[in-house]
């Protein structure tokens, strides 16, 4: 189960307290009212042109030479995908050799995964993994009764270096960069080795490694422990067959600051920003907004208004697109398919919503309001970034989370009346 996380600090939009006068923007209804005015956006600001992310070149590279410690990686591989796989359905005994009276090595969990090594009439030879703690990796034997027989486990292995995925086993032509640092990526079944590559799939690093599928040399990669399920992103592996996933580097807003709980607008518009090949910092960002809301002085449970967000990214050279209507003034009511139609266009999507409406937030302690960028479109799903996630929240990656149309639909029509279906695209 996803842990439950409960965040109190104000991510919605910020409101005022009773009695006090509306914080809105100059003009603005207090809340109850249809239409929301807010300042018309100032021209943006002279910029020094943005810092654009550079294509992956198509670079000839020939397969590296096999060295011993490859060619070791390389005959684990073929041996675990081909090996004989076993769980235990009750607890079980490792022995030391095929009779009761042997050694007693430990009681195996129910439910292990074990590799069968031979037999020997009621008994089986296995290899047990462990537990990482006190039941220690090696080989025994447990009774044959006391198994079944299952597929392999899948096998992961990691990038040691920045290295490269290519389109087949011998092509001299990349198809996506890995970056460097460990890259988690899953050997795919069949026959994944062909002379020093392996084939794979990787759910990439939420930043410059997009999810991808190809080939990737041995000498670049080393064998990790299969992750938990909840460690990968929501969408992997069907986002490997995304209509359109737009690169936007994930940031958290649970970074350690005094206002992480109550950063999710200007983390989401830095992501944003950023796909453009604009990086900002996290803090003057968030100065910034609060700045162009008139948020006087720090504070740091002040959350973020839409239109200030929208305001800071023109402030960057970007545009802001379909945050209001043709008046300039009124907020325009988004539709799931104007969502799409933007995101289909190669423009990230920056959405404002209720945070329990989300998929697997229902029983949050939070109320509020929350902002996600939606970056991608898989059959007729969405893809987004939340600026919670990842192990400083207790649960998986916050990108390239994966929720249905109608989820989308229900969770910016739940938030706060005044901003509800309010959002904005970004735009060079």
């Amino acid at each position: 189960m996803v842990g439950v996380v409960l965040w109190v600090g104000a991510c919605m939009s910020p409101r005022p307290a009773i009695g006090e006068p509306s914080a809105l923007a100059p003009g603005v209804p207090t809340p109850g009212a249809v239409a929301l005015v807010a300042r018309p956006t100032q021209p943006p600001a002279p910029t020094a042109p943005p810092v654009l992310v550079p294509t992956v070149p198509s670079i000839p590279a020939p397969s590296l030479p096999p060295t011993a410690a490859t060619g070791a990686l390389l005959a684990g591989i073929r041996g675990d995908l081909s090996a004989l796989w076993l769980k235990n359905h009750a607890e079980t005994a490792l022995r030391g050799g095929p009779d009761d009276a042997a050694p007693l090595f430990t009681l195996v969990p129910q439910w292990s995964t074990l590799k069968r090594l031979g037999s020997r009439g009621d008994w089986l030879e296995v290899y047990y993994a462990g537990d990482g703690d006190t039941r220690q990796p090696g080989p025994g034997w447990v009774r044959a009764a006391d198994v079944g027989a299952v597929g392999a486990p899948p096998v992961w292995i990691a990038s040691t270096s920045p290295t490269a995925l290519w389109a087949d086993a011998t092509s001299r032509s990349r198809k996506v960069d890995v970056a460097a640092g460990k890259v988690w990526m899953e050997v795919l079944p069949g026959d994944p080795v062909a002379e020093t590559r392996i084939h794979v799939r990787t759910p990439g690093d939420g930043r410059s490694t997009p999810p991808a599928q190809g080939w990737v040399e041995a000498a670049e990669v080393a064998r990790i422990d299969p992750p938990g399920l909840g460690a990968l992103p929501w969408a992997f592996p069907a986002d490997l067959n995304a209509q359109v996933r737009i690169l936007v580097p994930y940031w958290t807003q649970l970074d350690g600051s005094d206002y992480a709980t109550a950063n999710c607008g200007p983390t989401t518009l830095g992501m944003a920003l950023e796909s453009l090949g604009v990086r900002l910092d996290p803090r003057s960002l968030r100065s910034e907004v609060l700045v162009a809301q008139d948020d006087i002085g720090p504070d740091d449970s002040s959350g973020s208004y839409i239109w200030a967000l929208a305001r800071v990214a023109g402030d960057h050279g970007a545009r802001a697109l379909g945050l209001y209507e043709d008046d300039g003034v009124t907020l325009h009511h988004w539709t799931v398919d104007d969502v799409r139609r933007e995101v289909a266009g190669g423009h990230p999507v920056i959405a404002q919503v209720r945070y329990r409406f989300l998929p697997r937030r229902g029983d949050s302690a939070y109320y509020e309001d929350h902002y996600v960028v939606v970056t991608g479109l898989v059959g007729h799903d969405v893809l987004y970034n939340d600026p919670i996630g990842g192990p400083s929240a207790g649960e998986g990656p916050g990108w390239d989370r994966v929720m249905t149309a109608d989820e989308l639909g229900r969770a910016m029509n739940a938030s706060d009346s005044r901003f509800a279906y309010a959002a904005f695209a970004i735009a060079r």
